[in-house]
């Protein structure tokens, strides 16, 4: 469960994973790497008593299929995937992975998709990209009862106050400078 006005380092490689779990923010969210690297990855999140989330169409080795989440959950142990794929979140529902969909708002079509599919996954969270779309935050929490995370061209500290007083209940970002 997200606490309100939560950070997470969004991370793409080894050096932003260190920075990341010497920050204090309890949740990391995987942007990228490959199947051989999740178990050491994984490892050292959870020494850092932190969870990890895995966005899973963007790791080299793993398919977005049921196996594939299955073996993530129960081998690798990682605690919930980011989709924009309503089956993968299904089967992330399914292996016990708290499921956030992520999706994209470049057009009005694209909220109503983002609602329909929340309502057929029940995800845990929904991810908005990019975070400047967050006057429409609302909408999508009203419509779906779901808490908000906003990610995407978010560069300065400055921006984090109004993301969060639009309604975001975290906001993920790939900045180092603002993990702090």
């Amino acid at each position: 469960m997200l606490k309100p006005n939560t950070m997470i380092p969004a991370v793409r490689g080894f050096k932003e994973l260190e920075k990341a779990l010497a920050s204090p923010h309890e949740v990391i969210f995987l942007l990228e790497g490959e199947l051989i690297q999740l178990q050491s990855i994984v490892g050292a999140v959870k020494q850092a008593n932190k969870k990890i989330y895995l966005h899973l169409e963007m790791v080299k080795g793993i398919k977005d299929d049921e196996a594939s989440i299955h073996f993530l959950s129960k081998v690798i142990k990682i605690d919930g995937i980011i989709s924009t794929r309503t089956s993968c979140l299904l089967h992330a529902k399914k292996y016990g992975l708290s499921a956030i969909q992520r999706g994209f708002i470049i057009d009005s079509h694209s909220i109503r998709t983002i609602i329909n599919s929340a309502a057929q996954v029940k995800p845990d969270y929904i991810e908005i990209l990019p975070s400047f779309s967050y006057p429409k935050l609302n909408l999508i929490k009203n419509e779906t009862g779901l808490d908000i995370i906003l990610g995407g061209f978010v560069e300065k500290k400055e921006e984090l106050p109004v993301l969060f007083n639009a309604g975001a209940i975290a906001v993920s970002t790939s900045r180092i400078e603002l993990w702090s």
